[in-house]
């Protein structure tokens, strides 16, 4: 059957990022697929109904373990579920589950191409920390891969317990799979140069370099976003999860807080965040913090449309200087908004993919003068002048003692949380040790029969 096979852990309806990847690659390809999922009981997802033109068999299956090596087991006995002969076999990280489970079917179906994506490095962390978790395979299936690994050819070495899983997965799909996609160079060089094993030429001699799908124009248009914006202002969006150490906006806070300007009021900021309390502390005494509207993020169309409707969309590098020798990273929302008609400023690290992509607005993440020049050229192009424009030199200094005291505040929090919990712990197990004693008394005992209903 000249037909390709999706694993896809995740799938819309879930709102994963991957789910959302999954689906529009299956879209921008225009082919027609079959689909092996986890019925997650999502919530409602629009991207759904687009997907399923291309979806000819579905194959919803259920994950009942809860530690990742039950997962994977699980999973991989899902393979019981396919019923049909394919010719090729699709597998995208992220979770790592999907490689396992298309592997398991290029194993016994050798003749099967099989393609596989990896969306971000696995084995190591946002940090360049590798990633720990070994565990104990069981032993027929270290022996089954490891024949299969000897019948290569390839003076490749064979895998034994313990394991760590994040390498191993890396380590089986870039041997075994047929393709291998990464979004971007720098994300490969950094797999390839973390691994344990040194398969970089052969990985190099079957990979493609794939960046996130973009959808046409038309999706942009099917569902309309009923976002209010002020026509007087320059509106500006960010669309992303969460707000964390190493993906902050902390060059534009200063650079805004530090510009003396007339009209900067005038520039209005829309964060569309699924967790924002981090977000809420670090602003609380900025006073950009006027011009910001924090919203909860909205379907994925009428994300889509959104793009076309604010002046500019924001999109920032993750922080790596002091993690990785460059830049692995590639942020998928630049897919989307690349789709829109509206103008993006990248927020980049040298030498970052990132950094390289045209966008009308660019400035460095370290650097908040170049953000500040960014600022003025919005107030610029939108006729927003101020021949008198200052920059306050102090601030940076200011904003350091700011944060500084954040941090220490809730270091603060943390540890008296942390004298909760540990009381809270003893309590506990005081009183076990007391249900325990009275469950072996003598007492309780002799008052069994009076117990039984």
């Amino acid at each position: 059957m000249n037909k390709t096979l999706v694993i896809s852990y995740f799938f819309p309806p879930s709102n994963f990022t991957s789910a959302v990847v999954q689906a529009k690659r299956i879209i921008s390809n225009k082919e027609h697929v079959d689909l092996l999922y986890v019925d997650d009981g999502g919530s409602y997802n629009s991207l759904r109904e687009l997907v399923d033109e291309f979806i000819d068999l579905k194959i919803p299956i259920k994950i009942n373990a809860e530690n990742k090596l039950d997962i994977i087991k699980e999973f991989n006995n899902s393979i019981s579920h396919i019923k049909k002969d394919y010719s090729a076999v699709y597998s995208r990280s992220w979770p790592e589950y999907n490689h396992f489970l298309a592997l398991e079917y290029k194993l016994e179906n050798p003749n099967v191409l099989w393609r596989a994506e990896f969306s971000d490095p696995i084995f190591v962390n946002i940090d360049n920390s590798r990633r720990k978790n070994k565990l104990n395979f069981d032993d027929d299936y270290i022996n089954k891969v490891n024949s299969k690994i000897a019948k290569l050819n390839k003076d490749l070495p064979l895998i034994a317990n313990p394991v760590n899983t994040f390498a191993l997965v890396e380590y089986l799909t870039f041997i075994f799979a047929d393709e291998i996609i990464f979004t971007n160079y720098n994300q490969r060089e950094i797999m390839l140069k973390s691994s344990p094993w040194d398969v970089y030429d052969l990985v190099v001699s079957k990979s493609i370099i794939k960046a996130h799908p973009t959808l046409d124009n038309d999706y942009y248009n099917i569902k309309s976003s009923d976002i209010d914006l002020d026509d007087d202002c320059i509106n500006i969006a960010y669309f992303g999860n969460d707000y964390y150490s190493q993906r902050h906006f902390e060059s534009l806070f200063y650079a805004y807080d530090s510009l003396v300007h007339k009209y900067k009021n005038k520039i209005k900021f829309y964060f569309f965040l699924s967790n924002d309390k981090l977000f809420r502390l670090f602003i609380k005494d900025l006073e950009i913090t006027n011009n910001i509207i924090i919203k909860k993020p909205i379907d994925y169309l009428e994300f889509l449309n959104a793009c076309n409707k604010f002046d500019v969309l924001l999109v920032n590098d993750v922080i790596t200087n002091y993690s990785f020798e460059f830049n692995p990273y590639l942020p998928s929302k630049l897919a989307d908004y690349l789709g829109s008609s509206s103008d993006i400023w990248a927020i980049c690290e040298s030498g970052s993919i990132l950094c390289g992509v045209d966008c009308r607005y660019k400035s460095d993440i370290h650097d908040y003068d170049s953000s500040r020049e960014v600022l003025l050229k919005l107030l610029n192009d939108y006729n927003l002048s101020d021949e008198n424009f200052e920059f306050n030199s102090g601030y940076v200094d200011y904003r350091l003692t700011i944060l500084n005291e954040l941090v220490e505040e809730e270091y603060n929090k943390n540890v008296k949380l942390n004298k909760q919990i540990k009381s809270l712990k003893g309590q506990l197990k005081h009183v076990r040790n007391k249900n325990n004693e009275m469950l072996s008394s003598k007492s309780w005992k002799l008052t069994k029969i009076f117990r039984k209903k």
